[in-house]
């Protein structure tokens, strides 16, 4: 992700190589399989869900895994108390969303994020809906200001798309998860993004706003819009997002 200089030094004790972060912990499921001397570092009294943490090696490079709890309050709280604690090199976002039709990715298969957008930060609802830029409140007073897209670093992004052979596209994200095929036409049309969360911008924005690099892998679990969730593939979209997460530690870690 493009940002300013890092706001943490990277040569204390606190500093972990790469901070790994799902929404729930069956997100990281695999990952915390192939960790190596995991170890929990709950903080005592700290409440649900950031107590759940693991520190340990993955491919060698030392991480932590950790989860942040469903939605953009739980995730921009538990990421800017992680990155304040930890202060990590690089931020890795992994998980599972749905693809908006007709947008390319397709259930079980894994995509990078090129940007991040807030689908309902603003003004309206529905064709009348205007962003932030509407009314003049920046999410962030970055040169130029942030509005409703956060942008990833696209080299680096391309670099890794390429690594992993996998789609870099626009991701979303959405307070609530969108339920009709119409709206989510819509929303695909109107924003031009492909894949729907309830935390990526989330964890994005405090990414930005802290200096720290990131990156977003998530499977597609299901198509946005489609609600019966026998037609889902939730358990291919964490094993292959996961996979692709491994890879990129590694790639992360060798900058």
């Amino acid at each position: 992700m493009s940002s300013p200089a890092p706001a943490h030094g990277r040569g204390d004790e606190a500093g972990v190589n790469v901070l790994v972060l799902a929404a729930t912990r069956g997100e990281l499921g695999p990952l915390e399989a192939a960790l190596e001397g995991g170890a929990a570092t709950t903080v005592p009294g700290r409440p649900v869900p950031w107590w759940n943490r693991e520190r340990g090696r993955l491919a060698g490079v030392e991480v932590v895994l950790g989860t942040t709890g469903v939605g953009k309050v739980n995730a921009a709280a538990a990421t800017a108390i992680a990155l304040t604690e930890l202060r990590p090199r690089h931020l890795l976002l992994v998980g599972i969303g749905g693809a908006y039709p007709g947008t390319g990715p397709e259930p079980g298969q894994v995509a990078t994020a090129a940007s991040e957008t807030h689908v309902d930060s603003g003004v309206g609802h529905g064709a009348g809906w205007e962003g932030l830029d509407a009314i003049g409140f920046p999410l962030l007073t970055t040169d130029p200001p942030t509005y409703n897209r956060l942008w990833f670093d696209q080299r680096f992004v391309g670099r890794l798309a390429g690594a992993l052979n996998i789609a870099a596209v626009p991701f979303a994200t959405s307070e609530a998860v969108t339920a009709d095929d119409d709206h989510a036409r819509w929303l695909a049309q109107r924003h031009g993004v492909a894949i729907e969360s309830m935390e990526g911008g989330a964890v994005a924005q405090v990414a930005l706003a802290f200096g720290v690099p990131m990156v977003e892998i998530r499977g597609v679990s299901n198509v946005v819009g489609e609600r019966d969730k026998s037609r889902w593939q939730v358990k291919a979209a964490i094993t292959n997002a996961c996979d692709a997460a491994l890879r990129a530690v590694e790639l992360l870690a060798g900058g």
